[in-house]
């Protein structure tokens, strides 16, 4: 009998310690609350955090420490502390972060020192030809501009012009009732109407219009002085919305409190020279 008990407590002692159930749902209840905010946050700009942002991901981590808390009985004094603590951090940090941030430049985009994004298109290019990335396709700026970049369907939406080593933005974006609902003029954001947008430049060479999910309306880097990227969403009426990514562009779908769903792919690739004068040279829309 004292043999097999020796062995029992042996084994018990041997086995591996397994973390309590409590723990693994804790963990488990911590994923799904990452994936929520990662739902949230795809397709914002890393560039810049707006206060939306930060009071959404702040009050999720405080539903979810006031949650576990509780479920472990602890005070409710202290349950509302850990609460008060995490969303004063949040709000304490963002402070300190937005006010000392270095005043915005103005001016032209100047170009970075950034690589040309790798292409299949082998359009001849001369020494001064400005290379201009949207998602696969890529467009061919010959001469000084303006050029007309790219529209949705029958509505022009972007203009890129060389101007003094720099580039100048000119875009007009729409509404559901294809009014103009704001526009880029010489890189200045310029409302038509009241809109929870705001233009940022983290730095000289990007120019980024941000909504009050921080995501991107438009985003344009000058990679280099032959190179540059655009992202957008753009609208304009009832037109499905093209959603502009770095390697994609996304059609139609809607929205839901800055989450896309029911969005489709764009197969198209295209390789075009764009021109002062001429038709846009990418135009979205379906196939």
């Amino acid at each position: 009998m004292s043999y097999n008990v020796g062995i029992m407590e042996r084994a018990r002692i041997q086995a591996p310690e397994r973390p309590p159930v409590r723990w693994r749902f804790t963990a488990l209840r911590a994923a799904l609350c990452l994936l929520l905010c990662a739902a949230f946050l795809a397709g914002g700009s890393r560039l810049s955090v707006g206060l939306t942002t930060v009071l959404a991901v702040a009050i999720v981590a405080a539903v979810l420490a006031a949650y576990e808390l509780s479920v472990r009985d602890v005070a409710m004094e202290w349950v509302a502390g850990a609460v008060l603590a995490v969303l004063w951090s949040a709000g304490l940090g963002y402070a300190a972060w937005f006010y000392t941030r270095p005043p915005q430049p103005t001016g032209p985009l100047l170009p970075a020192a950034d690589a040309t994004p790798a292409t299949d298109c082998h359009d001849a290019m001369g020494p001064n030809d400005l290379v201009m990335v949207v998602a696969e396709s890529r467009l061919v700026g010959k001469g000084e501009g303006p050029f007309r970049v790219l529209a949705l369907d029958d509505c022009p939406m972007l203009a890129l012009r060389r101007a003094g080593g720099g580039l100048m933005v000119d875009a007009t974006f729409y509404d559901w009732t294809d009014d103009i609902a704001f526009r880029v003029a010489d890189n200045v954001f310029e409302p038509f109407m009241p809109l929870q947008l705001r233009q940022f430049r983290p730095d000289p060479h990007t120019l980024v219009i941000l909504d009050r999910f921080d995501q991107e309306v438009l985003y344009i880097r000058f990679l280099n002085p032959h190179a540059l990227r655009i992202r957008g969403r753009f609208l304009c009426g009832e037109r499905p919305q093209a959603v502009v990514r770095d390697r994609a562009v996304l059609m139609g779908g809607v929205r839901v409190a800055g989450m896309y769903l029911g969005q489709r792919r764009d197969p198209r690739h295209t390789c075009a020279s764009v021109r002062a004068g001429q038709p846009p040279g990418l135009v979205l829309g379906w196939p």
